[in-house]
């Protein structure tokens, strides 16, 4: 196992500051992995599964949020009497953000802890829909409820995987599948009864019920105080960057260390195809919902019934989620191969699947099994970035593999959009997806060609003056 190194260029300094700093991360190397029954025995027990069931609670949210988007977009809609193009930015922007501010969630998490992320989250989606009820204009609602509410949103979402990570180590993957099928849990939840609240109050009511609703999502916050993992990870972390700031006698290099750690991570190339691997299958996910409801009735189904062939997935998303996170717990379980095996899976039937829609039965098992297999990727993000990097860089490599989603998230609706506009029918934009995911599933299966870590409990850093970086690992 590597120790912490620090190296001084040959070269002696008197300042004590550094040296204290120098001797307490040099204590700091005493750990060994054999200290994880003593030092992390509150993994996977006690408080991990109230943090568990309060991870839960904020997915439901967030699942609630994401169909809040298109209720919220009729009654701006209704409210403000703007044109489609323009209000559909305060829906766009939500959407693209929760995926986009990724990074900015791993680093208040690294930072602050992921405690006060979670909380900043639930305060800002206060924030954004009480201003969203206030806003005088389509402009202001805008801001409020596309930008506030999808930093929200994306704060959250982030913040919310990687607690789970930090609480959980032999049911780490179990976990993660019942945290994040909340997703599911919350459209399935929530969706009559948003509809039930934009029925029965005007616009202003509907925000502030919908932000007292969000409020919640603080108390689910406070719950997911920082434990002995995530504490000595947050202060590695301060020691490492203020010796750096010290030996550079520079306050801005603490921003410099957090940057070139990101860049490190980044550069890492396992971490790197799986973020190009994340971008591809986001595109393509939502490059097919935007066309599903549509190509549904054009192939001669009613609007009804292309919204209870969709309600599928959105079921058995909680079950594959769950399924998933449960297998990948089990012994002997490649959860690199699970991982691309569902993206397999969502490719093969995606590809296939224009060729029969004509057939009532071929959308049923479509959507059981787009459900089913569509969540996992997502959900095991996180015990996937472990095979490669530590569990002190777990919250910067999450939030990029996210971000690059993210990216993807935008880009997919408007080639959609591009390719409709330009002569592409529906079948086409259903296997061009397609092939987008198996661009993703092919990047993913290479990474398990890659030198893989153990998976213990152990810290190593390197602080080189020269090079300028820091490498943490497990």
């Amino acid at each position: 196992m590597s120790k912490i190194n620090i190296d001084n260029d040959g070269g002696d300094t008197d300042d004590v500051k550094y040296d204290k700093e120098k001797e307490t991360l040099e204590k700091l190397n005493k750990t060994r992995s054999r200290d994880y029954e003593e030092d992390y025995s509150d993994m996977d027990t006690g408080w991990a599964w109230v943090i568990l069931l309060s991870s839960f609670g904020t997915f439901c949210f967030l699942g609630c949020a994401l169909y809040a988007v298109g209720i919220i977009h009729l009654t701006l809609i209704d409210r403000y009497q703007q044109s489609l193009s323009l209000t559909s930015w305060a829906g766009a922007l939500h959407t693209a953000l929760i995926s986009l501010t990724g990074p900015l969630s791993s680093t208040i998490s690294d930072r602050y802890s992921c405690r006060v992320a979670i909380v900043l989250a639930g305060v800002l989606y206060v924030f954004g829909y009480l201003g969203t009820a206030l806003a005088p204009n389509i402009e202001v609602a805008i801001f409020t409820c596309g930008i506030i509410s999808g930093l929200a949103g994306g704060i959250a979402f982030t913040a919310n995987t990687i607690v789970v990570g930090l609480n959980f180590k032999r049911r780490r993957n179990l976990a993660l599948g019942i945290a994040m099928s909340g997703n599911g849990a919350g459209l399935f939840i929530f969706a009559p009864f948003l509809q039930f609240l934009r029925e029965e109050y005007d616009p202003v009511g509907f925000f502030i019920i919908l932000a007292g609703i969000f409020a919640n999502m603080i108390t689910f916050g406070v719950l997911c105080f920082p434990r002995k993992l995530e504490r000595k990870i947050m202060k590695q972390r301060s020691l490492n960057v203020n010796s750096v700031a010290t030996k550079k006698s520079n306050s801005a290099s603490c921003d410099c260390v957090t940057l070139k750690r990101y860049w490190t991570i980044l550069s890492t190339k396992p971490i790197l195809l799986l973020c190009i691997a994340s971008f591809n299958y986001c595109l393509a996910m939502n490059l097919l919902f935007i066309h599903f409801p549509k190509f549904i009735v054009h192939k001669g189904f009613s609007p009804a019934q292309a919204a209870f062939f969709i309600s599928f997935a959105g079921i058995f998303n909680i079950v594959g989620r769950i399924g998933a996170g449960a297998i990948a717990n089990m012994e002997n379980v490649n959860v690199l191969l699970l991982y691309n095996t569902c993206m397999l899976v969502v490719v093969i039937i995606s590809i296939v699947y224009p060729f029969l829609a004509q057939y009532y039965y071929t959308h049923v098992i479509y959507y059981v099994l787009l459900g089913t297999f569509m969540g996992p990727p997502f959900s095991l993000v996180t015990s996937a970035v472990l095979h490669f990097v530590g569990v002190d860089s777990m919250a910067v490599a999450v939030g990029l593999v996210f971000g690059f989603g993210g990216i993807g998230a935008v880009i997919g609706p408007v080639s959609a959009g591009v390719l409709i506009d330009n002569g592409g029918t529906y079948e086409q934009s259903i296997i061009a997806a397609g092939s987008c995911s198996l661009l993703a599933a092919i990047l993913g299966c290479t990474t398990m060609c890659m030198k893989q870590r153990n998976q213990t409990i152990e810290f190593t850093g390197n602080i080189n003056e020269e090079q300028d970086k820091m490498i943490n690992s497990l």
